[in-house]
């Protein structure tokens, strides 16, 4: 007989799916998890879990999933980081085509009950004040309005009773995370004892979140049949001056120094209310 839960992960050979698979694996002994991913050499060896390789542009993929599926938790997701990226027109349709035929299949899952969609704080606009889930959404680049069409669309299975939460993750870090981002870059300069360089006077924020930590959000939101919107951080904003003196004391024994350099831009950071 079936498993009383079928739940497909999308995107689960990235910094967050490689987490979040072997969490599910753990804690819902029952389940059948079906991990998808794009890698070919990724393979995960959890108890229940099955393999496949695709494309989820591919409609192939999808009409070869069982028709059991449960829940699906979609995290494949393609980031602009470089800055020649954030509007390039592929970010649209490869961050929104997949999700369109998640929403063309499922109708062919008649015990579909929920979605969980990884999505983004970049759905909010630059503000100096606390962002909580109602706060304006006014994207800056076409990630985040990708972003934020997924929400949408995704919405549209409410009408057939599916629950869709959209989870609002802020800057995710852990072992495996794109090297061009304001952490990793601090601790290479740290770890060769070369100046962290700041833009900015240094009071800019940022909620820096543990994959590990957003990995548990997801199983929570499974077993709590959540719904809606929720922010996802730890509700503390750290400064660059604060994150670069940390990562100083820790790699280098305080021996790098600080330098600040002229603002890139006016971007004041963010500071997450988590309290949803």
């Amino acid at each position: 007989s079936e498993p009383r839960q079928t739940i497909l992960v999308t995107g689960a050979a990235g910094l967050l799916g490689s987490r979040v698979v072997p969490l599910l694996s753990r804690n819902l002994p029952d389940a059948r998890i079906i991990a998808v991913s794009r890698n070919q050499n990724y393979v995960s060896h959890e108890p229940r879990v099955e393999t496949i390789h695709g494309d989820l542009r591919d409609r192939q993929l999808w009409i070869e999933l069982p028709s059991t599926i449960t829940s699906v938790i979609h995290l494949a997701a393609i980031i602009s980081w470089r800055a020649e990226q954030k509007y390039q027109a592929s970010i649209v349709t490869d961050n929104l085509s997949p999700i369109a035929n998640l929403i063309e299949y499922s109708q062919h899952w008649p015990t579909l009950q929920q979605v969980v969609y990884s999505s983004s704080i970049s759905v909010y606009g630059q503000s100096t004040v606390w962002l909580d889930e109602c706060s304006p959404t006014q994207p800056v680049n076409l990630y985040g309005a990708s972003k934020l069409c997924g929400e949408d669309l995704l919405a549209c299975l409410q009408a057939k009773g599916v629950r869709t939460v959209s989870l609002r993750f802020s800057s995710l870090y852990g072992r495996g995370q794109y090297e061009g981002t304001v952490l990793p870059i601090m601790v290479d300069r740290a770890l060769r004892q070369r100046d962290i360089l700041i833009f900015g006077d240094g009071t800019r924020t940022q909620d820096f979140l543990h994959c590990e930590d957003a990995a548990k959000s997801i199983l929570l939101a499974l077993q709590r049949d959540a719904d809606g919107v929720y922010n996802i951080g730890t509700g503390t904003p750290t400064t660059m001056t604060e994150l670069a003196e940390s990562v100083s004391r820790v790699f280098s024994n305080s021996k790098t120094r600080i330098i600040y350099q002229s603002p890139r831009d006016n971007d004041p950071g963010i500071k997450l209310d988590i309290s949803k």
